[in-house]
């Protein structure tokens, strides 16, 4: 899930230095099995700015 998670964020940041997972859980059906796994990251990216 982390991974998956960094993948989307390099489709619209440059740069990435570094991901830090903050929270991780899993979305659970009615029956309890597992539908998805997800996770919460701060990410650091090299700003170019003016």
């Amino acid at each position: 899930a982390a991974a998956n998670a960094v993948e989307q964020a390099a489709k619209s940041l440059r740069d990435l230095r570094i991901a830090e997972v903050v929270k991780l859980d899993m979305q659970l059906d009615d029956k309890g099995k597992v539908e998805a796994y997800r996770t919460k990251l701060n990410v650091s990216f090299k700003f170019e700015g003016t």
